[in-house]
C-alpha cells in the first residue's frame, strides 16, 4: 500500500488552506481539512474548501513530482479521457422501456363504501 510522504502531506495542507472560501468553520476548525486517511492522504472539508480549485492545484503538484506521478498520474488522465468520450456520445433512449406508462389497475371486487358509511 502506498503511503503519502510527510512533505507532500504538508503541501496538501497548504493547498487546502489557500482554497478556503469561509473565514470560520466549526467542522474543520478553520484548517481546511478534517483529517488524514490510512494512506496518509488529506481529507478536505466539504463545507469551507473549494474542491474544484484545490483538485486542480493538487493535479499540478502531482504532475511536478515524479514519485507521485507514478501513483496518481493515471487516475487524473483516465478522468479526462472519460469526460471527453462522454461529451461526444449522444444520449439514446432505451429500447426496452415502454413509451407510455399506464397506471396499475387497483380494482378490488366487493361492495364500494363511500364517505362515512358504516361497515356492515
Amino acid at each position: 500500500m502506498f503511503k503519502l510522504e510527510e512533505k507532500h502531506l504538508e503541501a496538501a495542507q497548504t493547498i487546502a488552506a489557500r482554497n478556503r472560501t469561509k473565514k470560520s468553520c466549526d467542522h474543520c476548525y478553520d484548517r481546511g481539512w478534517i483529517g488524514v486517511s490510512e494512506q496518509n492522504m488529506l481529507v478536505l472539508c466539504t463545507r469551507c474548501v473549494d474542491m474544484d480549485k484545490s483538485m486542480d492545484e493538487w493535479k499540478q503538484y502531482v504532475m511536478e513530482h515524479e514519485d507521485l506521478k507514478e501513483h496518481y498520474g493515471d487516475l487524473f488522465e483516465e478522468k479526462e479521457l472519460e469526460e471527453t468520450e462522454e461529451s461526444h456520445v449522444a444520449p439514446t433512449k432505451p429500447e426496452h422501456k415502454r413509451e407510455h406508462n399506464q397506471p396499475r389497475q387497483s380494482f378490488v371486487p366487493g361492495q364500494k363504501r363511500t364517505g362515512r358509511a358504516k361497515k356492515v
